[in-house]
């Protein structure tokens, strides 16, 4: 227990002093939206971006639709990145306290309840960063061995059988709001595609690869999956930043 607690605070620290933690936070806000309201919910979040202070900063800001979800009863997300924890934290104080929020705060308090929220930094991605990419595969695991998931996710992808993936892969770790809906996590793997078709077409061929089989040998001794989630962007605000600029 002792070595394995070690260990933790070993990948922890590595990962809290390198460049990404420092300038790439990721902060995710879960909602239930009522039946029915999702253009309400919307409408009042494009409001808030259009906004002075919405526009006054450097982020990336998504609103997601989110399916087959399990037990979670979120029903939608809205995901910022930012380029730095500086950045989101000279925005927050502008934000909190303005007309801007209190204008949003009311217009979705009666239309949507809080699920949950949670800070993620990168790992590492492999494939094409693209924002053209709007359908995702969002899984969120529970990785007991943190170094064995990052290093089996990259020999997948630098394997010949995946010269031709079309996509994008993201290793997040969460930092924050590790005791979500759908069970505790540690780390979530997201997977995006410009279609379902795409991602329809790449898995039968993915499934047949060697590559893939050893994987899965691999991901189940480093991980458990806690939860699995559709997510499609509906709409993504580039504040003088894009996921691109975020790889």
């Amino acid at each position: 227990m002792k070595c394995r607690i070690l260990s933790w605070l070993a990948l922890a620290l590595t990962l809290l002093s390198g460049p990404a933690f420092a300038v790439q936070p990721v902060l995710v806000y879960e909602w239930q939206v009522e039946q029915g309201k999702a253009g309400a919910f919307a409408a009042a979040l494009d409001e808030l971006q259009s906004s002075a202070v919405g526009k006054d900063r450097s982020a990336q800001v998504q609103l997601q639709a989110t399916t087959f979800n399990g037990v979670n009863p979120a029903t939608h997300r809205v995901v910022v990145l930012y380029p730095s924890l500086t950045e989101m934290d000279q925005w927050n104080t502008k934000f909190f306290g303005s007309k801007a929020q209190e204008k949003f705060s009311t217009a979705i308090s009666e239309i949507a309840t809080p699920v949950a929220q949670s800070m993620t930094v990168p790992v590492k991605s492999w494939g094409t960063v693209s924002s053209k990419d709007t359908h995702w595969d969002s899984i969120s695991v529970l990785a007991t061995n943190p170094m064995g998931t990052l290093t089996s996710l990259d020999e997948l992808m630098n394997a010949p059988e995946m010269t031709d993936f079309p996509g994008q892969i993201w290793l997040v770790q969460v930092l924050r709001g590790q005791a979500s809906p759908g069970g505790y996590m540690t780390h979530q793997i997201y997977i995006g595609y410009e279609s379902l078709s795409e991602l329809d077409a790449w898995s039968d061929k993915m499934y047949q690869t060697e590559a893939w089989q050893k994987y899965i040998a691999a991901a189940s001794q480093n991980f458990t999956v806690v939860n699995r989630e559709t997510v499609v962007w509906l709409n993504a605000y580039e504040h003088s930043y894009s996921l691109e600029e975020f790889e």
